[in-house]
């Protein structure tokens, strides 16, 4: 019997994924139903489609498979979602039914590593600051334009999961020293990461770079509030790409107006960033609007990734992006 796959998908954006080689390579694996639409499915169509299938590839935007329809999708036994968290992609009793899930999370985290050591960069050599005075009234280069180097720093990460544990891996040729708040990260894991373990009010006392990558659970929700902004270093560096409630963020703003740090944001409490946000207007913070993750590069990374890794299931062999119940409850 032949084995149907449901590409949930949306029509105008599955070229993004999936390049040709994928895209052959997943046929490979059985029948393809393919979203003909340029939208999600929606939850009544996913369900009827899942009736009879093997297997089901989603992305962002994507309708969720609820534990109503897994009572009548016998045949499932695999997800393959190309995008991060799976967290709202698929009940968890699918977990509880032996379903395999995969997530295209460590292709993102390549990105994202990427994104901030390129915020570190452009904050350190004053990139903004530099740029704008240039197309101002400055006639030449001041003091303050001079670079502040990331060699020899000591960077402090709030949380070691894979992005931060890529940018570790990026950050090694410039020779600096790595500290880290993890309650969930044993001290072996963390000494052959070259990472010293320490109190979270130690990490955000002696860094000099401070990278948040908090899930949003209960327990992170407002964690760094006005007391631990209080205990940054002058000109530290804040960042965060992970979610915009690990922050307070009316105390970092309040925190920022002393010009005393600065902040490199990709995530905020209220997404989109409102137009009035003195987050847009203070001269001493980056913004970006949550895109450290996603770009042309990542999507079919992680259309390679997962494909690859669909084979090795139906195949039979150790898949390599699997998700257990376990790291469930502490994806954002």
């Amino acid at each position: 019997m032949t084995r149907k796959i449901v590409v949930q998908i949306q029509r105008n954006e599955l070229s993004a994924f999936l390049e040709p080689d994928a895209w052959e390579k997943l046929q490979q694996l059985g029948e393809l139903v393919v979203n003909p639409f340029d939208r999600p499915f929606t939850a009544e169509e996913l369900e009827s489609h899942l009736e009879d299938a093997s297997a089901c590839i989603s992305t962002w935007g994507s309708s969720s498979i609820t534990k109503e329809m897994l009572e009548s999708a016998t045949k499932l036994e695999l997800v393959a979602h190309m995008a991060g968290s799976v967290k709202h992609v698929i009940a968890a009793e699918a977990f509880d039914r032996g379903i395999t899930v995969l997530s295209g999370g460590h292709a993102i985290a390549q990105s994202v590593a990427e994104s901030i050591v390129a915020l570190i960069l452009a904050v350190g050599h004053r990139i903004k600051l530099v740029d704008e005075s240039m197309r101002g009234n400055v006639s030449w280069k001041s003091p303050a334009m001079e670079a502040d180097e990331l060699r020899g720093k000591t960077v402090g990460f709030i949380a070691l999961g894979m992005v931060a544990q890529e940018v570790i891996r990026l950050l090694q040729p410039f020779q600096v020293k790595f500290i880290a708040y993890d309650p969930y990260m044993k001290s072996e894991k963390a000494a052959a990461l070259g990472v010293e373990l320490l109190p979270l009010h130690d990490v955000l006392t002696r860094a000099q770079i401070v990278s948040l990558h908090l899930p949003m659970i209960p327990e992170t929700d407002h964690m760094i509030g006005r007391e631990e902004l209080r205990l940054l270093q002058d000109d530290c560096l804040l960042i965060n790409t992970s979610r915009g409630s690990v922050i307070h963020e009316e105390a970092l703003i309040g925190e920022l107006r002393t010009n005393r740090f600065f902040a490199a944001l990709d995530v905020f409490e209220q997404e989109p960033l409102p137009l009035g946000s003195e987050l847009r207007r203070l001269p001493n913070v980056l913004v970006r609007p949550h895109i450290a993750g996603v770009n042309p590069s990542s999507r079919m990374r992680i259309g390679r990734a997962l494909v690859e890794d669909m084979h090795r299931y139906f195949n039979g062999e150790p898949i390599e992006h699997g998700v257990s119940k376990a790291r469930l409850a502490l994806m954002t």
